[in-house]
């Protein structure tokens, strides 16, 4: 019967070897053909790099999170490689962060650690500061756990500087969480307060409520390193009734808040539910196969038993301790679990205590090491920060030698044109002058020829043709004295006809020869420039003041007036669209205004304005004038200059 029953087991056994193998070889061939497709669709269908490095590291961080290391390293570097050859700086921390990930569920804390700064270093060179956070803050978990614990310091607070800026409530929480447990640790219990209450104000900014209980055990347990029991039970009490669901919801934190609880009960004038606290929440851990807490529960539950003289349920609890501690590779529970059994079983305390001795300097040599190793990296990390700021700084002084250069060289290009078109613009106003003076010597000219002329027919009216009518008019007199009828009445009809005559070529004398000169000035030259605004088809209403003595005005403003008005014309004719034209010129005390209106589409006044706006504005400002001008889509335009005169 018990070979029959060896064979069944031996069957069995072999099957879920087989089962195993075959699982093993359906999941790797799955992956492979996972691999296949995307690999395939990366490389077939999306020719661009920059999309393949995207699929290269998503299939990267899969295989890490399955903890395929054949697949997973040989996509990690493809992708790191592809993307150093994009120099994407931002998807080669990724790979870099992936492989520390890696590293640290494998945990091999130094290579993670490392893999964990070359990620940071990237970060930070582009400015990423909420990653180059998230990654100080797994790095300053990793020295605290292996009790470098100034380098965590440093490396939250460098964190905590970063995240401030970002507001980023959960990881300020995280950040100040650890500190907290980082000066527990150290047994500075006033500090590790002050920074736990820091993340419990974070926390509740950030409203995760699922957090609260653990923060509220961290708190609780300095409540006990004080002894301070009462306010570490109130704090255990708090975990515990936040949520009525979180036996489900977190099996583990919720027996660790039970079983510290019922530690701190031990310690009060009330023991009474000690012990079934600790009996709960080891059979929550058993339930849940929380390894580590099962060997807490054992060792506390030992203690008490001690404590109470039973001595052989005390060695039970704590060699259970032991073994399991040994079999999760729990190292600070096997250290814990052998200083106790040393205390239990007396007859073997030496052995105990030697073991003890030389695991803790074993696991002192290796965590020195460790640290070691994150100094080193550090160092170089700090090494390569210093050259970087060096040739910064060299950059910088090149950039700001260059920059003095440039601006010397604008300054000079600038002064060099300015001077140009100072020169440019004195030339025009001499030009401008010229011209003007030439318009009015050319009026002048033509006034003075009209007057030679008409005083030149003048002459001949009067002297010749009106003294030949003269004398014939007196013959026809004499005539006048014969006495017949008909040559009477001829004689007559003709002397009333010469009369006529002479009395219209008098009058046409008399019109000629009087003064018509007309002074030459400014308002000639500006009804002729009016008048040639026939050609663009809209009407002109143009009035001035006769008042004005133009003489008196200085011919620099006469000329931009002048030029204003025809830069206006332009602008009208080429976007106005206007029909009708409105110019007034009028003197109002010791100012001349100039009004040009007109009915066209109007224009944006928030644009940027045309060239010729801007010619206008120039000139007014030559002159010292006040320019202004004011349009309604649709409903035209108006310019007003102003020019003390």
């Amino acid at each position: 019967m018990r070979t029959y029953h060896l064979i069944i087991i031996f069957i069995l056994i072999l099957f879920n070897s087989c089962k195993e193998e075959k699982d093993k070889n359906k999941i790797k061939s799955s992956n492979e053909n996972f691999k296949e497709f995307q690999l395939g669709k990366t490389y077939k269908i999306n020719e661009d790099d920059s999309i393949k490095k995207e699929e290269l590291l998503k299939l990267s961080y899969k295989y890490m999170r399955a903890q395929d290391s054949i697949n997973f390293f040989s996509i990690n570097k493809e992708a790191r490689e592809l993307s150093k050859k994009l120099r994407d700086t931002n998807a080669i921390a990724a790979s870099y962060w992936d492989l520390g990930q890696y590293y640290y569920k494998k945990d091999t804390r130094d290579s993670a650690y490392y893999y964990f700064n070359e990620a940071k270093k990237n970060y930070s060179k582009i400015g990423e500061h909420r990653n180059t956070a998230r990654l100080l803050l797994n790095m300053a978990i990793m020295q605290k756990d292996l009790k470098d614990y100034t380098g965590s310091e440093v490396a939250l607070t460098e964190a905590i500087q970063l995240l401030k800026p970002l507001k980023n409530d959960k990881q300020l929480y995280l950040a100040y969480n650890n500190l907290g447990i980082l000066f527990k640790e150290l047994e500075e219990l006033d500090r590790s307060l002050y920074y736990y209450n820091k993340a419990l104000s974070y926390l509740e900014k950030a409203q995760i409520k699922s957090k609260f209980p653990s923060l509220w055990n961290n708190i609780g347990n300095v409540y006990l390193d004080k002894k301070d029991y009462k306010t570490a039970i109130s704090y255990f009490n708090k975990g515990l009734h936040i949520d009525d669901s979180l036996k489900l919801k977190d099996p583990k934190i919720y027996s660790m808040l039970i079983d510290n609880r019922a530690f701190a009960q031990w310690h009060t004038a009330d023991t009474s539910g000690v012990l079934d606290g600790y009996k709960t929440a080891f059979s929550i851990r058993k339930e849940n196969d929380i390894k580590a807490g099962i060997t807490i529960s054992q060792m506390r539950m030992a203690k008490y038993y001690l404590a109470k003289k039973d001595s052989a349920t005390a060695l039970s609890y704590a060699k259970d301790a032991l073994d399991l501690s040994i079999k999760i590779q729990a190292n600070e529970n096997y250290l814990s679990s052998l200083k106790l059994l040393s205390e239990i079983d007396t007859e073997n305390a030496l052995s105990y205590t030697q073991t003890y001795i030389q695991l803790n300097d074993s696991l002192q040599k290796e965590e020195r090491a460790v640290r070691n190793k994150f100094a080193r990296i550090r160092f170089e990390t700090d090494e390569y920060i210093s050259e970087t700021k060096k040739l910064n700084q060299q950059i910088i002084k090149i950039s700001i030698i260059a920059a003095i250069i440039i601006i010397i060289a604008i300054l000079i290009y600038i002064i060099k044109d300015q001077r140009s078109k100072n020169k440019l613009i004195q030339q025009k106003q001499k030009a401008n002058q010229e011209i003007y003076n030439l318009i009015l010597e050319q009026q002048k000219y033509y006034e003075e020829g009209r007057e030679r002329e008409k005083l030149h027919l003048s002459r001949e009216l009067h002297d010749g043709v009106l003294g030949k009518l003269f004398g014939l008019r007196l013959s026809l007199d004499i005539l006048n004295e014969d006495d017949s009828r008909e040559s009477k009445d001829n004689r007559k009809k003709y002397i009333n006809e010469i009369a006529t005559v002479a009395k219209e070529i008098r009058d046409i004398s008399h019109k000629l020869s009087e003064s018509n000169f007309v002074e030459v000035n400014f308002k000639v030259v500006l009804e002729e420039l009016i008048n040639q605004q026939k050609v663009y088809r809209f009407n002109v209403d143009f009035h001035i003041d006769e008042k004005i003595n133009w003489d008196n005005i200085n011919n620099n403003i006469k000329i931009n007036i002048y030029r204003i008005l025809q830069e206006a014309f332009t602008n009208i004719y080429k976007h106005a669209e206007a029909n009708n034209v409105k110019i007034s010129i009028f003197q109002k005390q010791l100012s001349l205004h100039l009004t040009i209106k007109d009915d066209g589409k109007g224009f944006d006044l928030n644009k940027s304005p045309g060239i010729g706006v801007k010619n206008m504005k120039s000139r007014s400002k030559s002159i010292g004038a006040d320019f202004s001008i004011a349009s309604k889509l649709n409903e035209g335009t108006i310019i007003t200059v102003s020019v003390k005169i």
